[in-house]
């Protein structure tokens, strides 16, 4: 027997003490009222209360079974404010799988913020750069780029990667800034090599004449995302990388981007998680951190600018068209 509403009607009853100010209470008639607890009382083959034109009373059974009902509704009303806390401070476990060079250069860096916002969330973070499944092996949900398999899983886009040239501070005051393609063969560059392939990584560059694709000439080549990174911090050429990995060392002025006409928009970048009615709010509230810290990474200052420029521009366009 499951019939909860009924059972919250029988105890509100009791409490009124009628069946008129019960329905009244619950925003019922009296006759709907009264219909469900028969439908209770024939549900448990007894009977509950007592009725008369003038009073009301409970059984032996009435008076047993309605001790136990408003213990069960009282919990029931604790755990589902407890719910809604959860909702507000989401608590508990939660896993997350991520490329290795997403978690390392761009998620764990801003885990101060996530951790400040949601404390009771521990998070188990696992760096993985093959796709797996994430039902079988208990993951939560998982932030992958490029574009996805066929899958059961929901996919949220969380934006692109604009692919940045980047140099240190230091590099750049001995060797100079390079303003075209063609100047970047006379600087020393460092590339990505995929593990897998062995294959180096092929700089692209969005120009006026449509995107160029270059195989670098590299004076280092190396198979680890951060430590590319590392490398032009410590000052020793010129990569491309994806700007949200390096935003870290963009913030901390340990990186400047060059040729700023030239960034490309690459691959997208996902947050992926199993199909479920509901959602737990420890997953919820990640999925929302995260979408805001790409907001936040994934586009360059420069080109974030240029837009807003532009889009004020057409605004003003617009506006004076219209005044015409």
């Amino acid at each position: 027997m499951e019939d909860f509403s009924a059972i919250s009607t029988f105890v509100r009853v009791v409490e009124a003490k009628s069946f008129a100010a019960a329905a009244s209470q619950l925003g019922m008639t009296p006759s709907g009222v009264s219909r469900a607890v028969a439908r209770l009382e024939t549900q448990l083959g007894t009977r509950l209360l007592s009725r008369s034109t003038r009073s009301l009373r409970l059984t032996d059974d009435g008076a047993s079974f309605h001790a136990r009902c408003k213990e069960i509704l009282a919990d029931l009303a604790e755990a589902t404010e407890a719910l809604g806390q959860a909702r507000i401070h989401p608590v508990g476990k939660l896993r997350v799988a991520a490329h290795s060079a997403i978690g390392r250069s761009a998620i764990i860096p801003n885990l101060v913020e996530f951790e400040g916002r949601y404390p009771d969330i521990r998070l188990e973070l696992a760096m993985c750069d093959y796709q797996f499944d994430l039902n079988e092996e208990g993951y939560d949900c998982a932030i992958r780029m490029g574009e996805l398999e066929d899958s059961s899983l929901i996919a949220r886009k969380l934006g692109h990667f604009s692919n940045v040239l980047l140099a240190a501070p230091s590099y750049l005051a001995r060797h100079g800034i390079p303003h075209t393609i063609d100047d970047l063969r006379q600087h020393r560059c460092i590339n990505y090599v995929f593990p897998s392939t062995g294959k180096a990584y092929q700089w692209q560059f969005d120009t006026p004449s449509g995107r160029v694709e270059l195989d670098v000439d590299a004076h280092m080549l190396i198979n680890d995302g951060e430590s590319v990174i590392q490398a032009a911090v410590a000052g020793l050429g010129i990569i491309q990388v994806p700007h949200c990995l390096a935003a870290a060392a963009l913030a901390k002025g340990e990186l400047e981007i060059v040729m700023t006409d030239t960034i490309s928009s690459g691959s997208p970048l996902w947050i992926v998680y199993p199909q479920k009615r509901h959602l737990s709010a420890r997953v919820q509230a990640f999925i929302e951190w995260v979408s805001e810290l790409f907001q936040r990474t994934c586009e360059p200052q420069c080109l974030l600018n240029a837009r807003l420029a532009a889009e004020a521009t057409t605004r003003e366009i617009e506006r004076i068209t219209a005044a015409a």
